[in-house]
């Protein structure tokens, strides 16, 4: 499945206990290869490595071996790698199996305890935030419903909105956008930049709706005198997330104008990862800011924890007294020691799905981001 249809409810459950074991395989794919023959070795590969340890498991009974085994079997007949995708997960548990497609790279991995392994499917949702694009041209102006690497064109409230013109021998919009404020115009001239105005009224009363029902970041793709005009007139300016400065846009396809978005979308990563960096710093001068292992793993069980920033690929196996106590971390675990009850095979996860359940903020930063900080941060609410 795409991370487009991982709603809160579907969340929800995969993050549930369920009869042991549970067993998430990832690993990275290549997305700009249509198919590369080591994709298919490196799921074989991981595939073997959860087998082998399910047979080795003394918690694992033969019934729910051969279950998960087949479990696995058929999600790996399903996996397309053909897929364009940056990375996979696959989830499997007595009964049940998936398959997710991440827009994201995650290192390759085998985890098998009595819950999925969710984390990278919080995060390629932060990933996959829904967005509006709206592309401006003399023409027409074509609104697109975006998710991620997904883009379609949305067709409601009255969208693609054309400019009226009352004969042919009008100059098409866009034409007299340099003339305004420039010098003197002539009385046709003036009537072009009215029905600039009237045409740019019209998308700005089409779009005012759509963002009220399904407020999203807006990105605004056009000429600058155009995306200008269109703020000028658009009566919630401040919902645009970022212009993009393009006069060809218009009859592009969905892929070509994805390519137009990313450095916006780099940007906005940018900003959110500065945003939250400076949320801790704050944090530290009113003492609200808490760092650490033990530390997060006790605020966020006591609800206190209103947000919380996980660098991306850090991980911790650790021993968990039976009170649920802090947990000690184990340095170098050995198989043996991961088929502990006690011992939990990465209890950073558990830490995001405790403050997801705690209606916590969650952000995921570059590795090394919080280097002076362990590795995980947090804004306390008290």
């Amino acid at each position: 499945m795409d991370i487009g249809a991982l709603t809160d409810e579907t969340l929800s459950d995969l993050r549930r206990k369920r009869e042991y074991p549970a067993v998430s395989l990832q690993m990275p794919t290549n997305r700009r290869a249509p198919y590369r023959p080591e994709d298919q070795v490196r799921l074989r590969n991981t595939v073997a490595e959860a087998k082998r340890r399910l047979a080795e498991d003394p918690r694992v009974t033969r019934a729910a071996r051969m279950d998960v085994e087949a479990r696995l079997d058929a999600a790996v007949a399903e996996v397309d790698l053909t897929h364009g995708s940056d990375g996979l997960l696959v989830l499997a548990a007595p009964g049940e199996h998936q398959v997710w497609y991440l827009p994201r790279m995650v290192p390759q991995r085998v985890m098998i305890d009595d819950t999925f392994l969710t984390r990278n499917l919080v995060a390629a949702r932060l990933v996959e935030e829904p967005y509006w694009a709206l592309v401006l041209s003399e023409g027409e102006t074509r609104l697109w419903d975006g998710t991620g690497e997904n883009l379609v064109e949305a067709t409601e409230n009255g969208f693609p909105v054309r400019p009226a013109l009352p004969d042919h021998q009008d100059a098409l919009p866009g034409r007299n956008f340099d003339k305004v404020g420039n010098h003197p115009l002539s009385s046709r001239e003036e009537s072009h930049v009215e029905r600039e105005r009237q045409y740019m009224r019209a998308v700005a009363a089409a779009l005012a709706p759509v963002m009220d029902r399904r407020p999203r970041p807006l990105y605004v793709i056009g000429l600058r005198e155009q995306i200008a005009l269109f703020e000028k007139l658009y009566p919630n300016s401040a919902a645009i997330t970022a212009r993009v400065e393009n006069g060809g846009a218009a009859g592009k396809s969905a892929h070509e104008i994805l390519g137009m978005l990313h450095p916006a979308f780099d940007q906005r990563r940018s900003s959110r990862h500065e945003e939250v960096l400076r949320r801790l710093s704050d944090a530290r001068g009113s003492r609200r800011f808490t760092s650490g292992l033990d530390e997060i793993w006790r605020t966020v069980r006591e609800g206190r924890v209103a947000l919380l920033a996980v660098e991306d690929h850090y991980q911790v196996t650790a021993r968990v007294d039976g009170n649920g106590g802090h947990p000690l971390r184990v340095e170098a675990p050995t198989e043996p020691l991961l088929a502990d009850p006690d011992v939990h095979e990465d209890v950073v996860d558990e830490i995001v799905e405790a403050a997801l359940a705690g209606g916590a903020d969650i952000e995921f930063l570059p590795d090394d981001a919080l280097a002076e900080a362990d590795r995980l941060a947090a804004v306390l609410r008290y």
